[in-house]
């Protein structure tokens, strides 16, 4: 035999809401165990209490955990209250520090963008500027080879020493307009520095957008039924649509269950 905790000096307190439910909820169970199913109304009849008592314990049970976390949930309520003013993680409360923290972020945010673009426009223009020194080189490059070649034949008149100096000057050129463009590659992302805490830099974050619901739906589809996150949001709209315009939307039906 269990022992009875209230048999203790200082445990004379009323039992509880659940310790008065244990009886009933023992008693229903073998009522279930002995009457599989219900037959006849001699055993509805004899099963009418069962229900009568078990929904009264809940009702005592909810009750009581009710009286004991309504002042926790009060507290809890205030203390949130309190600090939620100044900051809240949920997206549509937001307290008066985050809203002027995100006025910041957007500030930053559009100065990062302005920039990155005029850096990627400053990179363009050294690509531009290493890809025509390139071709000046080579095209110098041709004429030294020219050059030589004419030399060779016999012609005296060529300055080989000019063009042999116009072909490394611009060589060098191309060299010093490539280490450029590179530079202005590597320098198109801003970051933002100064503070404490880690570099701010522009970051790529998903943005979801229903392009086509109907194609999107008959994708999700599997075997022409509806997921049913899917279906739950649709009916949940349905009832929103319902209780602005008394009546359901086409395509939604309803039934009705009996039941006790």
């Amino acid at each position: 035999m269990e022992p009875n905790p209230r048999e203790h000096i200082g445990h004379n307190n009323p039992p509880g809401a659940i310790e008065l439910a244990e009886p009933i909820g023992e008693a229903l169970s073998q009522f279930l165990k002995d009457f599989p199913v219900i037959a006849n109304e001699d055993e509805a009849r004899e099963a009418k209490p069962h229900l009568d008592r078990m929904v009264a314990a809940l009702k005592a049970i909810d009750d009581e955990r009710k009286s004991k976390v309504g002042p926790l949930n009060e507290q809890v309520k205030t203390i949130n209250a309190a600090y939620h003013k100044w900051h809240c993680t949920d997206a549509s409360r937001r307290g008066l520090w985050d809203k002027l923290l995100d006025t910041l972020r957007s500030r930053l945010t559009d100065f990062a963008r302005k920039e990155e673009a005029r850096r990627r426009e400053a990179a363009d223009a050294a690509r531009a500027a290493a890809a025509e020194a390139e071709r000046k080189a080579r095209e110098a490059e041709e004429r030294e080879r020219e050059a030589a070649a004419t030399a060779a034949a016999g012609v005296c008149d060529v300055d080989i020493a000019a063009a042999s100096q116009e072909a490394g000057d611009s060589f060098r050129e191309f060299l010093r307009a490539g280490r450029i463009s590179q530079r202005a590659l590597r320098n198109t992302k801003v970051r933002i520095g100064g503070g404490f805490g880690r570099v701010s830099t522009l970051r790529n974050k998903e943005l979801l957008t229903v392009t086509d619901w109907r194609a999107a739906i008959s994708e999700m589809t599997d075997d022409g039924e509806l997921p049913a996150v899917i279906s739950d949001a649709i009916l949940t709209a349905a009832r929103a649509y319902r209780k602005a315009f008394s009546d359901l939307p086409v395509g939604i039906s309803v039934t009705y269950d009996r039941s006790l």
